[in-house]
């Protein structure tokens, strides 16, 4: 069987979270197919197969789509025209890692849908994309063989939302890579919060800084904390700046301005120093108000870590629940009262995330339900 996955979301030199995931399933895919009769493509836009030859992927071919990517990219996925992509890439089964889908009449196609955040609360996307989504999102369920999310909270608010698409969406859970999410030492994390200038004790949120996130609340929270101990741990924030969000990075400077230990590091963090820096924390703080999935407190579950999370039926759905504190994201008093009961780094900690949330167990879900199963 021929799997093709419309892949533009890796072929760049800085991908996002859901480049991330995809690049995690087309390696695991890889392997998957080795010594099998299936073959695996991955089309990127013109131009951009360099980035995908340094990933070591071995039994995969490259395909590109043609010159002007802009244009073509509109073409494929914001018109009704019937322009048949596996006529010029192949009859198989195709999987879309990012909402937009092609039309391919003679295959069968299978389209990620990470969470509806663009209809439950609109107010947190960004405008371009909120416009996107809506002008399109209907287009793209409708011509997709099923739909593919990545908890049973977001297959329940899809199907809730989208009536017309009950029956065809599955569940999928996302993974992190165990060889690298690991608990870490602290010979291991010292260098790394060194490299970054942060303190030895310390809290840490990860990921974009956009409403969503609900850094606002949080900040409320760790101010509480901060005026009701003697030494408070210090507020890491790792993430880009995402968007909407000029009151949150104006919050942050006048709290920094009158004392308080936040800090974002002036450098990008690398993937691969994130285990230590969740291993050295005392908690990963993650108070979102909405989540398809939310990576960042499993990552730091499987680094021992433990979590303070938003009351999200989500949460209790993929966390080891008997090792988070769980608080209303509304409430900032709930949140500092979490951070008040934390306790700094020890040595003895282990990983408590788990165990079938590896990307291993997320493409064995997927074969199994795209039917490739040997």
């Amino acid at each position: 069987m021929r799997i093709c996955i419309e892949a533009d979301s890796i072929a760049s030199g800085k991908m996002s979270g859901i480049g991330h995931t995809t690049l995690e399933i087309i390696r695991q895919l890889d392997a998957f197919i080795e010594g099998t009769s299936h073959k695996l493509v991955i089309i990127v836009p013109y131009g951009r197969k360099k980035y995908v030859e340094n990933y070591g992927l071995k039994n995969v071919r490259i395909r590109q789509l043609p010159p002007g990517y802009k244009y073509i990219n509109y073409a494929l996925t914001r018109t009704s025209l019937p322009f048949a992509a596996d006529f010029f890439y192949g009859r198989g089964i195709y999987i879309f890692p990012n909402y937009k889908n092609w039309y391919v009449p003679m295959s069968t196609s299978y389209t990620f849908v990470h969470d509806i955040a663009f209809r439950l609360f609109p107010e947190t996307v960004h405008p371009k994309n909120l416009i996107y989504l809506n002008d399109n999102f209907n287009r793209w369920m409708a011509r997709t063989s099923k739909v593919i999310t990545i908890s049973q909270q977001s297959k329940y608010e899809i199907e809730k939302e989208f009536p017309d698409l009950a029956g065809r969406v599955g569940t999928v859970y996302l993974g992190v890579d165990k060889t690298q999410y690991v608990t870490k030492s602290l010979s291991e994390i010292k260098p790394i919060l060194n490299k970054y200038k942060i303190k030895s004790d310390y809290f840490i949120t990860v990921g974009n800084i956009e409403p969503r996130k609900n850094i606002n609340r949080l900040l409320e929270g760790y101010k509480i904390y901060s005026d009701s101990v003697q030494s408070p741990a210090q507020l890491v924030i790792v993430g880009g700046d995402g968007w909407k969000n000029e009151d949150t990075l104006h919050q942050i400077q006048v709290m920094q301005n009158e004392g308080y230990a936040i800090y974002r590091p002036e450098m990008y963090v690398k993937d691969s120093d994130l285990p230590a820096l969740y291993s050295g924390a005392r908690a990963n703080v993650h108070v979102a108000i909405h989540e398809g999935f939310g990576l960042p407190p499993v990552q730091a579950q499987a680094c021992g870590t433990p979590v303070i999370a938003s009351n999200l039926p989500v949460f209790h759905e993929i966390l080891n629940t008997k090792l988070v504190a769980y608080v209303s994201p509304t409430q900032s008093q709930d949140i500092a009262n979490a951070m008040l009961s934390s306790t700094p780094w020890t040595s003895n900690r282990t990983a408590t995330s788990r165990n079938d949330l590896t990307w291993i167990h997320t493409v064995r879900e997927l074969t199994k339900f795209i039917g490739i199963m040997e």
